[in-house]
Order: structure tokens, then sequence, then C-alpha cells
């Protein structure tokens, strides 16, 4: 008895590569644009944290200086 496994074929490719070409491109447009509003909303969320950490200190001193 003998055990094979079929062969599939996981991927198609086009028959013109260039027709892909306005899909990866929208692709990497919306990749950049998450990548761009991370990083503000980690600034922002950054900002958060100092105000909420110097706005109960016990002394004058403030954790994260203007």
């Amino acid at each position: 008895m003998s055990l094979t496994t079929p062969s599939y074929q996981t991927t198609k490719r086009p028959a013109d590569p260039l027709a892909q070409r306005g899909t990866i491109e929208s692709v990497l447009r919306s990749l950049r644009t998450l990548l761009e509003d991370d990083e503000k909303e980690q600034q922002e969320t950054f900002d958060y944290l100092k105000r909420a950490l110097d706005q109960d200190r016990p002394s004058n001193r403030r954790l994260f200086p203007l």
C-alpha cells in the first residue's frame, strides 16, 4: 500500500503580472496610512498619559517637564 499526497497548486499566477500593479499599490498605500495613523495615535496617547501622571503629583515637581 503506497501513501501519496495529491499535488495542489496553492497560488494562481495571473496571466499578466502588470495586472496586479494597481492592487499592490493600493495595498501599499493602505499599509502606509495605517502606520502613519498608528504613530499619531501613539503620540496622542503618550501626551495624555504625561498629563494624567503630572496632574495629581504630591509635590510641585513634574514627572514630565514641559
